[in-house]
């Protein structure tokens, strides 16, 4: 290929090359002639009306130390990667054209992971699954060393739970021209999530009917506040900082903890006469 501007992905086993298809199809729909590489251990299962160029990825871990090395793979000259449970809403073109300006772009990532950092508190974790970068000499240090800090970190702990916190330390070290993207470009939907007058880019997240999710965050561009899940309503986990709006929540809270305790009760009586 010798485009200068293109999206990456990787995908390892059958669930993750499922979710990259439907990636790419939103893909297409929203920007017909991006052009597209696809890393994964399972070449021959990719479509060839997604007009994707597949690269055999040989020996993956299954784990998120996968998608770090091809990222130095990339045959862009500016790539957004996208992460498998990702569906695009809008044309994000300006991506690439932001890096005419900057070599890296990311969003923060919604939550903070239970690790030691050297950074300062206020440099805070980001979210590797929308990432649009130029692979300068810079940009390639710094993915080689988050990759050496994950790899580390496994070794160490045995945890593969995020590669967030080793992303977060390579940024730290290794200097780069690195911009925020704003939430609207990399929606996380598992978590609770803000957004407002303006529509969403790009959902990051997994569900059954991932169309509905796209349908209902983009259903206005008034202020919006997303829950995954009814019991992240708890009080333990919302507030409404208003006085009469703190009032009112609170009775609604009362119902919300009924549901989950009775949500709960119908999960164990499942798994009591169904198994796990």
């Amino acid at each position: 290929m010798s485009e200068s501007r293109g999206f990456l992905y990787v995908a390892t086993g059958e669930r993750h090359l499922g979710e990259t298809l439907a990636s790419i199809r939103s893909l297409r729909a929203v920007m017909p002639h991006a052009s597209v590489v696809v890393f994964t251990d399972l070449p021959s299962a990719v479509p060839a009306d997604l007009r994707a160029e597949v690269r055999v990825l040989r020996e993956p871990s299954h784990s998120f130390m996968d998608k770090i090395a091809p990222l130095l793979e990339t045959p862009f000259e500016r790539t957004v990667f996208l992460d498998t449970d990702t569906i695009l809403c809008e044309p994000v073109d300006d991506l690439f054209d932001l890096l005419e300006r900057f070599e890296l772009a990311v969003a923060h990532a919604p939550l903070r992971h239970d690790r030691p950092f050297l950074s300062p508190n206020c440099f805070v974790e980001l979210n590797t699954g929308v990432m649009a970068y130029r692979p300068t000499s810079a940009v390639r240090t710094l993915i080689d060393r988050w990759r050496a800090v994950y790899e580390q970190e496994v070794a160490a702990t045995g945890r593969k739970d995020s590669d967030q916190p080793a992303f977060r330390q390579a940024a730290w070290e290794v200097e780069t021209s690195l911009y925020i993207l704003p939430s609207e470009y990399n929606l996380r939907t598992v978590m609770p999530a803000t957004t407002g007058r303006v529509r969403v880019r790009i959902v990051h997240g997994r569900d059954p009917d991932m169309l509905r999710i796209v349908r209902e965050v983009n259903a206005s561009r008034s202020l919006r506040v997303f829950v995954p899940r009814l019991r992240d309503l708890h009080p333990a986990g919302f507030r409404v900082l208003s006085p009469v709006g703190g009032a009112a929540f609170g009775l609604l809270g009362s119902v919300i903890a009924m549901w989950n305790g009775l949500e709960a009760g119908l999960r164990q009586a499942k798994r009591r006469l169904f198994g796990p």
